[in-house]
């Protein structure tokens, strides 16, 4: 459960850099935890979420366009 709980966090945070609305606080938690864990889990988040925004955008369009 705390690993699902940590995992929405990151979510959470990797979704807030991309708006740029992220607190002070939170981004020195975040900078907490790559200290101890490393990058990888906000990589494999970003480039997830990332992914899905390309998709989105490419239906969309495809659906304005059709």
């Amino acid at each position: 459960m705390k690993k699902i709980k940590k995992f929405l966090e990151i979510i959470h945070s990797v979704f807030a850099s991309f708006v740029g609305i992220q607190t002070n606080k939170k981004y020195h938690e975040d900078d907490d935890y790559l200290e101890k864990n490393g990058f990888t889990p906000f990589l494999i988040v970003g480039i997830l979420l990332v992914s899905i925004f390309l998709i989105s955008l490419s239906l969309i369009v495809n659906a304005i366009i059709n």
